[in-house]
């Protein structure tokens, strides 16, 4: 039998709070502080190329210039090929033809794990999720040493990392938003297509909040442990019973592929997975049995998030050729930035929505609603 609490006017308790001046605002102010924002919010769509690249479109100057680049939250820069590049094969920015464009000519030169890029800064409008970031500098290169920018699907690469990363401490894209009030809340989430490569649904990245549709259940936050990655602390992670590393911290970078260790750790986990150590990537000379695998655990303020051996190994099938199965589990040949103890990167993110919280310094994760 249902117990209905009445308040002094015979009303219904639960009907008298939610039509209460006082109580009404309370609840309001609760949702509003620590909910995620979830009203519809400019979404950008992403695209996925095997599983190792995922891009999406920006636009430079006026009339707008569009190219396609990496959202990632591991780097803070924004750069793209300038008319001077050399050797660049990719599009290129032509500040000529924009009459937005502002000139700076500040030196610039940014070092990734795939390579270095160096160029000059400059100035423009540039245009994110169809919001116009008025005055952004960012960076035209002159030089793309290094095989990974010429076989990239992408153009360039936009930093959604903090501005204590960022070189020559310019103003992220994001926070640029954040600060000219074009989105709703400073945050951004990442919604990445667990469907095997290439029959993919469209990824997606959503500005100033979060979509409801890719997601299922609440919202669990870990704070940022230091400024400048989304750096967080990491209580564990272990494969099957056993612990691998315990307190450390990590981060949590869409611009990275796989999940990134120190080398000798890797090295250990891919030997129990039975793959092929084939320089960066661990090869299965034909796909494992799944089910015999263990699972692999991280734990993050106290709470358990799970990757099973189908979400942790990578399956690609090209054009008339049979599936072939790569480790999703990288080593790192010297050590990780700041001692971190491990990167987690796209191979978590598509198993787990991950909202990116600027305004109250944190991350929030929940489960993928791949649907």
């Amino acid at each position: 039998r249902e117990v209905v609490i009445l308040g002094r006017s015979g009303r219904p308790l639960e009907e008298v709070m939610r039509s209460g001046k006082v109580l009404a605002g309370e609840a309001l102010k609760l949702g509003l502080k620590y909910a995620p924002h979830t009203t519809a919010v400019p979404k950008v769509p992403i695209t996925d190329f095997m599983n190792a690249q995922y891009y999406g479109p920006v636009s430079i100057g006026t009339p707008e210039q569009e190219f396609k680049v990496i959202y990632d939250t591991g780097s803070s820069n924004l750069w793209v090929p300038g008319e001077n590049c050399t050797g660049c094969v990719h599009k290129k920015y032509n500040s000529s033809a924009s009459s937005t464009f502002v000139y700076n000519g500040t030196d610039f030169s940014i070092l990734y794990g795939s390579g270095a890029v160096r160029g000059t800064c400059d100035q423009d409008t540039v245009t994110f999720g169809g919001l116009k970031v008025k005055n952004q500098v960012f960076a035209e290169t002159t030089a793309e040493p290094g095989l990974p920018w010429v076989v990239g699907r992408f153009d360039g690469i936009l930093g959604m990392g903090w501005v204590q990363i960022s070189v020559n401490g310019i103003t992220p894209v994001f926070f640029s938003m954040m600060e000219q009030k074009l989105v709703d809340a400073g945050q951004f989430s990442f919604y990445l297509s667990a469907q095997a490569w290439p029959h993919k649904k469209t990824s997606e990245l959503a500005l100033g909040g979060v979509d409801p549709a890719h997601f299922t259940g609440a919202f669990n936050y870990v704070p940022i442990s230091k400024d400048g990655y989304w750096q967080i602390h990491t209580d564990s992670i272990a494969m099957g019973n056993e612990t691998i590393r315990s307190h450390f911290d990590s981060v949590v970078d869409s611009g990275t592929s796989l999940l990134a260790f120190p080398l000798l750790t890797a090295v250990k986990i891919n030997s129990q997975l039975g793959c092929v150590d084939a320089g960066i990537e661990c090869v299965f000379e034909a796909c494992p049995d799944f089910a015999k695998l263990p699972n692999m655990t991280v734990t993050l303020a106290g709470k358990p998030y799970i990757l099973t051996a189908e979400d942790y190994i990578l399956q690609v099938q090209e054009p008339g050729q049979p599936t072939q199965c790569i480790s999703g589990i990288m080593g790192f040949p010297a050590p990780l930035p700041e001692g971190l103890g491990a990167i987690l990167g796209d191979v978590f993110m598509r198993k787990y929505y991950t909202t990116f919280d600027a305004a109250n310094n944190r991350v929030g994760f929940a489960l993928a609603n791949h649907n």
